[in-house]
């Protein structure tokens, strides 16, 4: 079972990826301040108060379909993000799956290649950095590739399928961290445990 430890912080101060033992976390939660929680197919055991909760249905299957999924998922982190606390302060969102490492990943790679202008290489290079061991199956990635052709005319990974040694998985995508590549984003992307 993963606590909540394994929660990363993957876009600084407001987009939190991890497991779903996170999400009925009142603590954490509180702690974190996060005002949304967006389920992908798994559902919390408990809801707490005063977070809102989305969900969303994708299996993690590589003949599933994310494009549908990615698109709704976009319009609930913006929203979330853009939404103001009581205290005024802007809205921080938790996005997990199961385990935090195929399908919540997949949505939020696609979240950040929409909303943010990245390349599939920055954003899975984003989230892959902030939580390694991040892994999404060989059918997603594919239409992650089709998803960046669709929006920037171009493929920057080519890939079928991530390396399955996370040292390999992060090397993969050091190339990036020099910000020579288009739609790079350059943050803190520090693990966020309790």
């Amino acid at each position: 079972v993963q606590s909540t430890e394994a929660v990363s912080l993957v876009l600084p101060p407001s987009l939190y990826l991890g497991p779903c033992s996170a999400a009925s976390n009142k603590a954490f939660l509180t702690v974190k301040c996060i005002t949304h929680v967006l389920s992908v197919g798994s559902t919390p055991a408990e809801k707490v108060d005063g977070v809102a909760y989305h969900r969303l249905s994708l299996n993690d299957s590589p003949t599933s379909s994310i494009t549908e999924v990615s698109e709704e998922a976009c319009k609930i982190i913006e929203n979330a993000i853009a939404s103001k606390s009581k205290g005024g302060v802007k809205g921080k969102i938790l996005v997990h799956c199961s385990a935090g490492i195929s399908r919540s990943p997949t949505l939020v790679v696609a979240y950040l290649m929409r909303a943010h202008k990245m390349s599939l290489k920055a954003a899975l290079g984003q989230v892959a950095k902030a939580r390694p061991p991040v892994s999404p199956n060989p059918g997603f990635l594919q239409q992650l590739k089709r998803l960046e052709e669709e929006l920037f005319d171009n493929v920057t990974l080519d890939v079928d399928e991530l390396p399955k040694r996370e040292k390999d998985r992060l090397a993969l995508f050091e190339e990036e961290a020099d910000g020579e590549g288009e739609g790079n984003f350059k943050a803190d992307a520090s693990s966020a445990a309790l």
